[in-house]
């Protein structure tokens, strides 16, 4: 029979596994905030190289997840007069502007700082501990039975972006993602990966 520690990695485990995106437009609900800043807490605790604590946060209410939307599709619609352009911008606005819950995730790098002129490869690693935070995140909503989308779709190119969100230092701080949150009963496929030799070089794997 196995013993507790084996149990949670398998639960732990079946959670990357079957964590998969779920569209906002699939949403019916969202948790309460109170929930969702407990957990994003939980996901702050992720390897960070110097104690920066370079992630930033900005849990949206309804009026400036709307205002996200409208954004995104103004960005898109700036690309050009295309059909499909025009299209997509009407659909992204519908989409992301309706969704139940959305955080905006930043990295926050002061290159003016004595850390960041000591070590040139700051960024690099704030980024990657901010990454983290959100795969963290992701897990977290998924084990609390919440689906959610992580999207880079670049709505931070435009100019209202900043104060939409009331980003607060908008020269320092760079987007890593777009995290829509929401409950659904919609179920999305499992991934199926290739085969881990095709990208493992294992040399404990010795031929006898």
């Amino acid at each position: 029979m196995p013993d507790n520690s084996s149990l949670f990695t398998q639960k732990f485990a079946s959670a990357i596994r079957s964590r998969r995106t779920i569209k906002p437009s699939f949403y019916t609900g969202a948790p309460c905030p109170a929930q969702v800043r407990e957990l994003i807490d939980t996901a702050r605790y992720a390897p960070n190289h110097h104690r920066t604590e370079p992630g930033r946060f900005y849990l949206l209410d309804a009026s400036r997840i709307q205002k996200v939307g409208q954004l995104f599709g103004e960005v898109i619609r700036a690309e050009g007069t295309d059909d499909s352009l025009v299209i997509k911008a009407q659909k992204k606005t519908e989409e992301w502007g309706s969704a139940t819950g959305l955080i905006v995730v930043t990295c926050h790098s002061d290159p003016s700082s004595l850390l960041a002129q000591k070590h040139p490869q700051l960024f690099q690693e704030d980024y990657a501990t901010v990454s983290c935070i959100c795969q963290n995140l992701l897990l977290l909503f998924e084990s609390a039975s919440i689906c959610a989308k992580w999207s880079t779709g670049p709505v931070w190119k435009h100019r209202e972006f900043p104060s939409t969100i009331g980003m607060q230092n908008p020269e320092i701080e760079k987007v890593v993602g777009l995290i829509f949150y929401g409950y659904s009963s919609h179920k999305a496929e499992l991934r199926n990966l290739t085969a881990l030799e095709k990208h493992l070089v294992d040399h404990t794997d010795v031929q006898t």
